[in-house]
């Protein structure tokens, strides 16, 4: 637990600011990060892919023509998927920059990979394509009667599927049921607008769940059941540690520390780190105030002890631990 507190405690290496020319600053709306690029998708509806070892940039993707809601490399590989408001999915090549796309009949807010299988959250459907052929394999347009947020694949049990709406059902399908009604075999009404979800346990047994109202909820996956509702978690960490909770910004999972880690923040970009257990939030450390306003993203890359954080400011900031003797601070505000 000290060892992985230590990890969590960053000193500012160095930050950009995500602009095309020195006119078009914009908000950073998602990232996503393989061991040498690094994906930003911006308010302007264009991703720049940066290369990593220098912050310099590899292509510039100019295809979306509405807000870009989520982007994720494919594993291994410089291929790279964004999904968009302006209904479509993009497949891009990152060095080319030549992209092809799945048009859909809604917005799309979220989508997850698993081989060939790809899920997206369409409207208030869930849908399943196959990549590869780009042909419809199946859709649940039950499940939820509001907008989709999220679509997770479970980690391990690959044909297990998540999906969690502003109608405040989480939904878990059984993929492998042909039947759309027995393929829906847990659904857990959070009874709150959910925005995200992720897995933690040994086994990725349990679901967190961060709400639109800025709530945090633990959930067990076998069962269904509520393990912990952290209701008014910000007024009660800020009443807690003298400073102001304004918003969550996301958890991240260390395996192998089995710990359940919450970044949140406030209006003037300071961001916080905290402990999640089962029945309390702990704080580990404080990232002082390089940016200036509301944090979207967080990406720790605890192989390379780095950090990199995104925000409405425009700017990309790259962390390390303060346990790394190798802290420089070059290039600091540098615009790319």
């Amino acid at each position: 637990m000290e060892d992985l507190k230590r990890q969590l405690c960053f000193n500012i290496k160095n930050s950009i600011i995500h602009t095309v020319d020195t006119e078009d600053q914009c908000y950073v709306m998602d990232i996503s990060v393989t061991p040498s690029l690094l994906a930003a998708a911006g308010s302007n509806f264009l991703i720049k892919v940066y290369d990593r070892s220098n912050n310099s940039i590899v292509n510039i993707l100019n295809g979306h023509k509405d807000r870009i809601n989520e982007i994720r490399f494919i594993e291994n590989t410089n291929t790279l998927l964004s999904c968009s408001e302006d209904k479509t999915v993009r497949i891009w090549d990152c060095k080319t920059g030549q992209s092809t796309s799945i048009n859909q009949q809604d917005e799309i807010y979220s989508f997850d990979l698993n081989g060939e299988i790809l899920a997206m959250g369409v409207g208030s459907t869930v849908v399943l394509y196959n990549i590869s052929t780009k042909k419809l394999i199946r859709k649940f347009e039950e499940s939820h009667t509001q907008d989709v947020t999220r679509v997770r694949f479970h980690p391990v049990d690959k044909n297990k599927l998540i999906s969690c709406s502003v109608d405040g059902l989480i939904c878990m399908y059984d993929l492998e049921q042909q039947d759309d009604d027995d393929a829906i075999i847990q659904v857990i009404n959070a009874e709150d607008s959910i925005g995200e979800i992720g897995f933690f346990g040994d086994q990725y047994q349990y679901l967190y769940s961060l709400s639109h109202t800025e709530k945090l909820t633990l959930w067990d996956l076998v069962s269904g059941n509520k393990i912990k509702h952290f209701n008014e978690i910000r007024t009660v960490l800020s009443e807690r540690y003298g400073y102001q909770i304004n918003y969550l910004v996301t958890c991240l999972y260390d395996k192998s520390s089995n710990q359940l880690i919450l970044f949140a923040g406030d209006f003037e970009g300071t961001g916080y780190v905290f402990l999640v257990t089962n029945d309390d939030v702990i704080e580990i450390s404080k990232l002082p105030s390089v940016h200036t306003d509301v944090l979207r993203n967080v990406y720790w890359d605890k192989f390379k002890s780095e950090l990199i954080t995104s925000a409405e400011d425009s700017k990309i900031a790259f962390w390390v631990s303060s346990n790394n003797n190798n802290l420089t601070n070059s290039n600091s505000n540098k615009m790319v």
